[in-house]
């Protein structure tokens, strides 16, 4: 499930989902001026070869669910107002989780100089800062190549040339904004929301985000140098497998070109894109294809699933009378099969719903507007069914 988009800040494609964005983004509501700056003096250094880090967390104790808000701050067009507006219907549902990208072009737009990283943490400051005000945990995504890093020039989608450069970022973002990070030092008035789970890359088994085509291999690399990274700062952390669109051919790819990854994968995040049927389907056959590699105790994060409603015949469309009871139902399910899901997230909150051609502006759920939609509505149902007390669904054998 692909789009493309002219992106943030550099105009380089850069958004999960998307068409065309401005240039720039809001003012951070959380930001400081001059923008906070952090300068770290090294890269982490690799791991030795054949090793891969510190032992896989425990699976946590529940499912978390949310949405993701991408757009809500890669687009570059709303006001802090109108954030805070989509902010606050989306935890009135009682969502708990909001994945969006920690894009590494924003924060780091230029190369270390000898060795040295500076990072200016305006964009990502603004999403922490606007979660966090209204009890949100953000899930970030750390993507995808900036600019100078690039291996294909011009092509943020193309892997970092150097997983060293792209893990002191990952380092960096764990420590501003895990438990006890600088972010909340630094904002003393906000309740903190500090990053649990992050997620490296999205959908690296997609030629169209890891350009020019999936290399098993070389994700398993920068997944290593980018964990080990992450809990050097916040041994707490979890870093899960970017969101997978064939996790039954690319994980077991993975672990034939890194064995050593086995016992060191914190979780692994699916995109099980279908009807409601076909996205449980996608679930099982993960969860199969997993415990067929030995790794059955490893929690899966259903990071995207959802819906287009225009036009009618693009990937992945459904007519707008029909959603509802997808998202419903869909959710429901999710809360109550045995899995072994630690999170749930529907793709996406809000889209700007402009272009009736444009598939990626009608994925939203909530109006542009700011008003509530049988869609929003519908998905409020969905998580309340979802938590509710009940037997688990045997949909996974062994699970």
């Amino acid at each position: 499930m692909v789009a493309l988009a002219a992106g943030l800040l550099v105009g380089r494609s850069t958004r999960r989902h998307g068409q065309a964005t401005p240039a720039g983004t809001t003012v951070p509501p959380a930001a400081t001026t001059p923008a906070p700056t952090t300068t770290v003096p090294a890269t982490p250094a690799p791991s030795p070869a054949g090793t891969a880090g510190p032992p896989a967390q425990p699976p946590p104790a529940g499912e978390q669910f949310g949405v993701n808000v991408n757009r809500l701050f890669n687009d570059g067009t709303y006001t802090e107002g109108q954030i805070d507006s989509q902010l606050q219907a989306l935890r009135a549902t009682g969502a708990t989780l909001a994945r969006s990208d920690a894009l590494w072009e924003a924060t780091e737009p230029s190369p270390p100089v000898n060795g040295v990283h500076h990072y200016r943490w305006e964009f990502d400051d603004e999403i922490a800062g606007a979660l966090a005000a209204h009890g949100l945990r953000w899930l970030p995504i750390i993507d995808y190549s900036a600019p100078w890093a690039q291996s294909i020039p011009g092509q943020d989608h193309s892997p970092p040339r150097s997983p060293v450069d792209y893990a002191a970022y990952a380092a960096a973002v764990a420590a501003r904004y895990g438990p006890g990070g600088v972010f909340w030092r630094e904002h003393p008035t906000l309740d903190p929301e500090p990053v649990q789970i992050f997620e490296i890359w999205n959908e690296p088994d997609n030629g169209q985000f890891w350009t020019p085509q999936p290399d098993a291999g070389r994700y398993a690399d920068l997944y290593l140098q980018a964990r080990d990274a992450i809990t050097t700062v916040d041994p707490t952390g979890r870093v899960i497998v970017g969101g997978l669109t064939m996790p039954t051919t690319f994980l077991p790819a993975m672990l034939g070109a890194r064995p050593q990854l086995k016992g060191h994968i914190d979780g692994v995040g699916i995109h099980p894109y279908g009807s409601p049927s076909v996205v449980l389907e996608k679930v099982r056959a993960d969860r199969a294809a997993l415990t067929s590699l030995g790794m059955a105790t490893v929690p899966m994060y259903v990071t995207e699933f959802g819906w287009t409603t225009h036009p009618a015949g693009a990937l992945n469309y459904v007519p707008a009378e029909l959603r509802p009871a997808y998202i419903t139902s869909t959710l429901a399910a999710l809360g109550h099969i045995d899995c072994g899901l630690a999170a749930s997230l529907l793709y996406t909150w809000v889209t700007p719903e402009r272009d009736g051609n444009d598939s990626q502006d009608w994925y939203g759920i909530h109006a542009a507007s700011g008003g509530s939609t049988p869609d929003s509505v519908a998905f409020a149902a969905g998580l309340r069914q979802a938590t509710e007390p009940a037997p688990a669904n045997p949909l996974c054998p062994g699970g």
